[in-house]
């Protein structure tokens, strides 16, 4: 009887995705428990109850540890971000429209990914932090992992368009520029790369845990409204904080066109992300 119990959870072990070294020792304390303790079967759940419970814990907590660490890299990519942004400026590049056209498509990339990554990661990192339930439902932990391998991919993208950019417009008085941005990419992209293994670790594992996965109303804590309007009026606060910067500087007319861009930009990123990211339901 014990052998076929513990053949039975191993199949529903294989079955959430716990595999490797951690199954072996869940099996091993298992079979442990079930010899010392001749009545311990029946006082055991079924496999798929055990299963199932090691799953939703482990689920939970690598999430949360993913997006933690997720952040934390995302964190050293946007400083590598603004310090080559800065330097770029410092350094005094001819205008964009006189580059090359890849390095055009790089500056694109370039400035998309970054917000994307950042939204992606914040809201997979206000969420793992607002619940701390020892369990979590398994469309929630979806959403939180997508969020992580959303704000990764895009900081990896971030730090690819800044080595293209760093080496299509290399030239002498840029010099060290160019050096300044391929050491913080070098730097950055192992970090990105690092804090992926686990956020794909926590995605592999299949708890099954009833529930709702929220949206951005829950991240937040806010008053519920229409998705659509909050957006607009999301959108339209970030052209406005745009178009005033540049008004300040005594360029109203760029600042109204990259404010427009801007809110335009967020709405498209919302119809594009709103429903894998969980924004709205």
């Amino acid at each position: 009887m014990i052998e076929v119990y513990l053949d039975d959870l191993d199949r529903e072990l294989s079955a959430v995705r716990i595999r490797g070294r951690l199954r072996r020792r869940i099996l091993a304390e298992a079979e442990d428990h079930l010899r010392a303790d001749d009545g311990a079967l029946d006082r055991f759940g079924t496999p798929a109850e055990i299963a199932g419970t090691f799953a939703a814990e482990l689920g939970a907590r690598a999430s949360r540890r993913a997006a933690i660490g997720a952040f934390a890299a995302l964190g050293v990519a946007e400083a590598v971000f603004a310090v080559s942004y800065v330097s770029e400026q410092i350094a005094g590049q001819e205008p964009p429209d006189t580059w090359p056209l890849l390095a055009q498509l790089a500056l694109v990339a370039a400035i998309v990914a970054p917000q994307v990554s950042f939204v992606a990661g914040s809201l997979a990192l206000v969420r793992a932090l607002r619940r701390r339930e020892l369990v979590l439902p398994t469309a929630e932990l979806t959403v939180i992992n997508r969020r992580t391998g959303v704000a990764l991919l895009f900081g990896l993208v971030t730090m690819a368009a800044l080595g293209v950019l760093a080496l299509e417009l290399r030239n002498d008085s840029a010099g060290w520029w160019v050096a300044v941005t391929l050491v913080g990419v070098a730097f950055a992209t192992p970090l990105l790369v690092l804090a992926a293994m686990p956020a794909a670790g926590a995605a592999r594992l299949r708890p099954r845990v009833a529930g709702d996965p929220g949206d951005l109303f829950n991240d937040l804590g806010l008053g519920r409204m229409d998705p659509w309007r909050f957006a607009r009026r999301v959108a339209f606060g970030l052209g406005l904080v745009v178009f005033l910067a540049a008004a300040v500087q005594g360029d109203p007319f760029d600042g109204a066109l990259n404010g427009t861009a801007e809110a335009l930009a967020c709405i498209a990123g919302f119809a594009a992300f709103g429903r894998y990211l969980s924004l709205r339901r």
